[in-house]
């Protein structure tokens, strides 16, 4: 039971079993919710970037 995890995105409540070696999967699928996320923290940093003075 303790492969069983909730995923990590914020609109998504579904289970999955963390079979990777590390036990660290965050996501129920790379596809359909990883993916989502981490396009979205790339574009919140890019965005960041954009408005950050250079030296």
């Amino acid at each position: 039971m303790r492969r069983v995890r909730v995923c990590g995105a914020d609109e998504c409540a579904l289970r999955f079993v963390d079979r990777s070696p590390a036990r660290n999967r965050r996501w129920c699928s790379m596809s359909r919710c990883a993916n989502r996320t981490k396009v979205r923290l790339h574009q919140a940093r890019a965005r960041q970037s954009e408005h950050t003075p250079a030296d």
